[in-house]
């Protein structure tokens, strides 16, 4: 009985232990991404262009950093967008982590990760479509940051990401 036992321990113990899988990012470059979007926290809705740069020079991993730009709106260039973040992808969906938006006219920054539909690896080019609610970003104060847009790649090697 004690030799059962162990033997199914031990089976336990490798179904448990399987390997974790890592998103891919193709080729090791930055990507710069670009596009209108809409923001909003605490009221007005403000028309913006998004820039993104994901930095996925450790192939297994990515970062990225963005800002804000004005088209029309005066107050696109007064939102800041600090950090680095982490960027994570689940098979379908992009999530980045560890951005602070700081809109300068509200209340609070907006701490929380911002999660963006990928467009797929075939599309030319590559896009990433942010969407209310799905893209909303918790804040310290105040509502939610709120960003909606698609995103379009214009620099860098078409970037490719899987999650196996």
């Amino acid at each position: 009985m004690m030799k059962k036992l162990g033997y199914l321990i031990g089976a336990v113990a490798l179904c448990g232990a399987q390997p974790a899988m890592a998103d891919t990012y193709t080729p090791a470059s930055t990507s710069t991404f670009s596009g209108p979007v809409s923001v909003q926290k605490d009221g007005a809705l403000y028309n913006c262009t998004l820039t993104v740069n994901v930095d996925a020079t450790a192939g297994s991993s990515a970062t990225a950093t963005a800002s804000l730009s004005t088209p029309s709106d005066w107050v696109c260039p007064l939102i800041a967008i600090n950090g680095t973040g982490s960027v994570v992808y689940d098979g379908t969906y992009l999530t980045i982590s560890g951005l602070n938006i700081k809109p300068v006219i509200s209340i609070g920054e907006c701490t929380g990760p911002i999660k963006a539909v990928w467009g797929g690896n075939s599309a030319s080019p590559r896009t990433i479509t942010l969407s209310i609610p799905l893209s909303n970003s918790s804040a310290t104060a105040g509502a939610a940051c709120k960003m909606a847009g698609t995103l379009t790649q214009t620099g860098g090697a078409p970037l490719s990401v899987t999650n196996p």
